[in-house]
């Protein structure tokens, strides 16, 4: 039950990365002169270890779910 929960955890920290940029990006269009796809290529490249972190994440919590069965 405790791996679980550890492991849900570990992928809602793996899915954050990839929903982050939507949400920054919805608050820059409503003040700024930016295009959610400009704003998403600008993101991407500052910050594209994040998305390696949460891959990482995700791998993690699907192979912990794999190993525990």
């Amino acid at each position: 039950m405790k791996k679980n929960l550890i492991l849900n955890i570990i992928l809602i920290i793996g899915i954050v990365p990839f929903i982050l940029p939507f949400a920054f990006g919805i608050y820059k269009i409503s003040i700024e002169s930016w295009t959610m796809f400009d704003w998403l290529v600008m993101y991407s490249y500052i910050f594209w270890p994040t998305y390696l972190a949460g891959a990482f994440a995700i791998a993690i919590s699907v192979v912990g779910r794999i190993v525990k069965k």
